[in-house]
């Protein structure tokens, strides 16, 4: 049976993680005071003007093969055949007129908990947070994907400006992935870049909105569209902990991909995964990065993307346009 090359680099990655030396990754290039969030960072803030400049390189230099079929449309969740697995994920959004922020909570609490997750960074938030994207991409728990590049709504946007949103944004991390490498070596410390793969293989849509054109797209280039089956609803500011933790517990099944916010727009999110955590692990569930809940099963995917059924993403076409600037308030 011919060997599917992107679960080879999976497997390849899980062995280099299972392989390396203990405190290897974050904790050993930089020091816990250097890992823990700080209270200012969470707050989100606009800008005066729609920041459009492109990152130091617009074209990655990695050049993936175009994915398999059973990774191709929008996956929700991933068939393990029963094994209690799930993938806890937390969007980074940084739309064009805004600096986002950075909710160290989440992160110092998910470290602490030994819990792997996956972050999907918007390129312009791994710009505006280096030494954040940098410290998530070097801990071998956790896992880097994109978010495009300011949150461009991939139901609306042209061919090009998508190739846009999705090339800068892998250009943008190849470069968070050097400095992973140059950090590595000034400390001494070369193993504690190697959990960290060379490009990014999983997308998550903006908005939860996305069309053919787009998937084939992505496809095209390699990268796996991520969606969720379970929304932690934490960006309305009306969820407290208590709901946030009972609708995650109430809807997660083994294979379930959960989706929640860790740019500051989460709210008790932080709060809730206190319960979260040690609940589903009561219930025997192992947290798992998304990648590696790819390669641990059959991808449920759609042809559609959307949040609980088809179709409910579409209001956001005529809220927020192409996606990538804030509406006018009226």
């Amino acid at each position: 049976m011919r060997r599917n090359p992107y679960f080879s680099c999976l497997l390849f990655a899980l062995v280099l993680y299972a392989a390396m030396p203990a405190g290897a990754g974050a904790a050993s290039l930089w020091t816990p005071a250097e890992l823990a969030g700080r209270p200012e960072e969470p707050h989100p803030g606009r800008l005066g003007a729609p920041d459009l400049s492109a990152p130091e390189r617009t074209t990655p230099l990695a050049v993936a093969a175009a994915l398999p079929p059973e990774l191709r449309g929008s996956i929700r969740r991933v068939d393990t055949g029963g094994e209690k697995l799930v993938a806890l994920t937390f969007d980074l959004c940084e739309l064009s007129d805004q600096r986002a922020g950075y909710d160290g909570a989440i992160v110092d609490y998910l470290r602490a908990e030994g819990v792997a997750a996956t972050f999907f960074a918007g390129g312009k938030w791994m710009r505006s947070h280096p030494e954040r994207a940098t410290q998530l991409a070097g801990d071998p728990n956790f896992e880097v994907g994109s978010h495009a590049w300011t949150h461009g709504n991939f139901g609306v946007l042209d061919a090009s400006r998508m190739r846009q949103q999705i090339a800068w944004t892998q250009a943008q991390y190849e470069l968070i992935r050097e400095n992973l490498d140059r950090l590595a070596r000034e400390r001494s410390c070369p193993a504690c870049a190697d959990a960290a793969p060379r490009t990014i293989r999983v997308f998550r849509f903006p908005y939860g909105r996305c069309r053919a054109e787009a998937l084939d797209m992505l496809a095209s280039m390699g990268i796996a569209a991520v969606q969720w089956d379970v929304n932690m609803m934490d960006a309305a500011k009306t969820r407290d902990a208590s709901a946030v933790t009972r609708d995650v517990l109430k809807n997660v099944k083994p294979g379930s991909i959960v989706l929640g916010h860790a740019n500051g727009f989460g709210h008790a999110t932080a709060e809730a995964l206190r319960s979260i955590v040690p609940a589903l692990r009561a219930k025997g569930y192992r947290f798992v990065t998304v990648s590696a809940l790819l390669a641990a099963g059959r991808p449920v995917a759609s042809p559609e993307c959307f949040d609980s059924r088809p179709g409910d993403t579409a209001v956001y076409d005529a809220q927020f346009g192409d996606g990538t600037v804030h509406p006018r308030r009226k």
